[in-house]
């Protein structure tokens, strides 16, 4: 029995320069941003910076009114205690 010859796949032709320059590395592409796009992502460094202060911020003064708050209810529950204790 003679080994049966498995059919070639014929693939899509392409010439050499367009198959040199699917091999072509992408870095060889890069460009320097321009002066705007680094002012772009400047001002949006800074904005995000500016956004996660604020929310820092707003959860420190929401977590000191929660102590504040704690605070007071004790005191008060502590004033309460000490009314009621004949001394």
């Amino acid at each position: 029995m003679k080994p049966e010859k498995k059919p070639k796949t014929e693939g899509k032709k392409e010439s050499s320069s367009e198959f040199f320059e699917r091999l072509r590395p992408k870095f060889l592409d890069w460009r320097p941003p321009t002066e705007e796009e680094k002012e772009a992502e400047v001002k949006a460094r800074r904005d995000a910076k500016e956004a996660e202060l604020k929310r820092v911020t707003e959860l420190a003064k929401v977590r000191d009114l929660e102590k504040a708050a704690l605070s007071k209810k004790r005191r008060s529950a502590a004033a309460k205690n000490k009314q009621r204790k004949p001394g």
